[in-house]
């Protein structure tokens, strides 16, 4: 008896243990944080949307410190069997389709999430690049103001991403409602994450059920999976190929050659090499030469191909002739060399800032679990050190290349290791168990269960919030009775991504950018059709931006010219506030 009381009480310290380091360690990251005071987005969203779940999460591990532990909780699941799962995954994928219109509006928040949209038409007239008309070549970037390929040369107009997530939207999009692909995606990831964790865990199902119950219950799988983002497909074809990768034989490794290849074409390179890399390394270790040469070949050829993509698509809207004198683009010298050579000097505390979103944005018994799982990463347990290698690997590599997020639910930069993560928890809930004489660590239930009532719905409501006056002022554009409409983007602002054009500017109104243009383009533009300025007035009418200052000195002294002109309209006619209401019903 006096063994077993000791094991408990072992068993007890070394569960307080990770609960108070990761207590400590998310205090310390909050407080070094809180003492940053900035407009910009990240601290916003810091500060609105995941502090309050930082908070509730530091006290919710406080309390399961110092209240005495409670191991013999009889837990019974109804999850198992497999296809108890199976359904549960199809009813998240239909509500992630209803969601996608009910909480995310539908809308292409970002410019990241609109340049599908836009790659989508051009490459849907069998183009790789839409062809610019002359006239509209010098207002290139007033018409598209970020991730436009080849601005200094808009010979054609797509956008720099690669295209394989707007490749794959518009196939769908030939079948059925587009708005379908991304819940879709989340739904057969959710199937390569069963398929997986039963190799990995075997008959034990309360592992198997707590990776799934990480992956069904993440805000930020949930929110990503209903927008256009390019994150779901990363988390899907990543689960997909570990699927096949373990698998293995000839089918499952030639499956895993083509999603791989495709996933490094989804929109930027880098993401897939570095989850696939851990486990092409632990087959390395395991001397499974024939294995490793084969995706390594594979592998080239795929990174050849995608990195002369960009070139391609350049010089598919003019003759080789106009793009002379290095107008071709190369991705070496325009994505890659800039990441290496301009260093943001912020990058230790914008890190700290992604941390943090992506700890409020996961279940919150993730980070104990993923804690616990150390002790398997250091016997060498499955695949938890690839499992864990990946999402470190990306932190350092993302952290020095990229460490600025911007907008994003979560932190989408480790989007596509959501999975690892999940079966991460898996590892973690087999140790604690251990430690627990194989009884049910309640803690882990508690945790879950707060998750479901707690920090998933605040999340769900706090990203509609954010998301409807981003709409509402689309709507408000929308409806201006004129050719074009001249949107105040001079910095402070975040209505750049609010400069939305089809690729052909067969929209109207056409929407261009206030930093990318003088007085004399305004001019120019005063002859060819009638212009409405947007003013951050108008912006807080509706809600957005409401931290800009109202006033604008630059945006003012550039439409000056227009102030008796006969192309300005009055902004208050019928045509601009018509639509106004639309949006405001949805909650705001």
């Amino acid at each position: 008896m006096s063994g077993s009381g000791g094991m408990g009480e072992s068993a007890a310290r070394h569960h307080r243990h990770i609960f108070i380091g990761c207590a400590l360690a998310l205090l310390l990251m909050t407080i070094y944080l809180l003492r940053i005071d900035s407009d910009d987005i990240v601290v916003r969203y810091f500060r609105e949307q995941d502090l309050p779940v930082l908070t509730g999460l530091f006290g919710s591990w406080l309390v399961i410190v110092l209240v005495p532990w409670t191991p013999n909780l009889p837990v019974r699941s109804l999850f198992d069997r497999d296809i108890a799962w199976v359904a549960l995954l199809a009813v998240m994928g239909v509500l992630l389709w209803w969601g996608t219109y009910a909480v995310m509006f539908d809308y292409s928040l970002t410019r990241d999430e609109h340049m599908v949209l836009f790659d989508m038409a051009v490459f849907g007239k069998g183009h790789l690049a839409e062809p610019l008309a002359p006239e509209w070549r010098g207002f290139a970037k007033a018409l598209v103001p970020a991730f436009l390929l080849q601005p200094s040369h808009p010979i054609g107009v797509v956008s720099d991403y690669l295209p394989g997530n707007a490749w794959l939207r518009l196939t769908v999009s030939r079948i059925t409602d587009p708005a379908l692909m991304n819940p879709m995606l989340a739904v057969m990831g959710g199937l390569a994450l069963l398929n997986v964790a039963k190799r990995l865990f075997g008959e034990d199902r309360g592992a198997i059920a707590i990776a799934m119950l990480l992956y069904v219950s993440s805000a930020q799988m949930l929110v990503n999976a209903m927008t256009v983002y390019a994150m779901t497909p990363h988390m899907a074809l990543n689960l997909i190929w570990l699927a096949a990768f373990l698998r293995g034989g000839k089918a499952g490794h030639g499956i895993a050659m083509l999603v791989g290849s495709y996933a490094m074409g989804l929109h930027q390179i880098i993401f897939h090499p570095l989850f696939a890399g851990p486990f092409l390394l632990w087959s390395f270790a395991r001397r499974e030469w024939r294995v490793v040469a084969f995706y390594a070949c594979g592998y080239a050829v795929a990174a050849f191909a995608w990195t002369h993509y960009a070139g391609l698509a350049s010089l598919s809207a003019a003759p080789p002739e106009l793009l002379s004198g290095g107008a071709n683009a190369d991705f070496l010298r325009d994505r890659l060399m800039p990441l290496l050579l301009n260093r943001n000097p912020n990058m230790l505390l914008l890190m700290g800032y992604n941390v943090g979103r992506f700890l409020a944005w996961q279940n919150l018994a993730l980070l104990p679990l993923a804690v616990a799982a150390w002790a398997a990463v250091r016997r060498n347990e499955g695949l938890a050190a690839p499992l864990m290698a990946g999402p470190v690997l990306a932190l350092v590599v993302v952290g020095f290349l990229l460490p600025y997020q911007g907008h994003g639910w979560g932190y989408r930069y480790l989007h596509g290791f959501l999975g690892s993560f999940a079966l991460l928890g898996g590892y973690g809930w087999q140790v604690l168990r251990k430690f627990n004489g194989g009884k049910t660590p309640f803690s882990v239930i508690v945790l879950a269960c707060l998750t479901l009532i707690s920090s998933l719905p605040w999340l769900l409501i706090q990203a509609h919030w954010f998301v409807a006056p981003y709409v509402r002022l689309d709507h408000v554009i929308q409806g201006a009775a004129t050719d074009m409409v001249l949107v105040d983007t001079q910095a402070p602002s975040a209505a750049v991504d609010q400069v939305r054009n089809r690729p052909d500017l067969g929209n109207r109104p056409i929407r261009l950018s206030s930093r990318e243009l003088t007085s004399s383009d305004v001019l120019t533009l005063c002859q060819r059709g009638t212009i409405s300025l947007l003013t951050r007035k108008d912006m807080h009418n509706v809600g957005f931006a409401l931290g800009v200052p109202t006033n604008s000195p630059k945006f003012d002294a550039l439409v000056a010219p227009l102030a008796h002109a006969s192309c300005l309209r009055d902004k208050k006619g019928d045509g601009w506030t018509r639509t106004l209401w639309l949006p405001q019903s949805a909650g705001l």
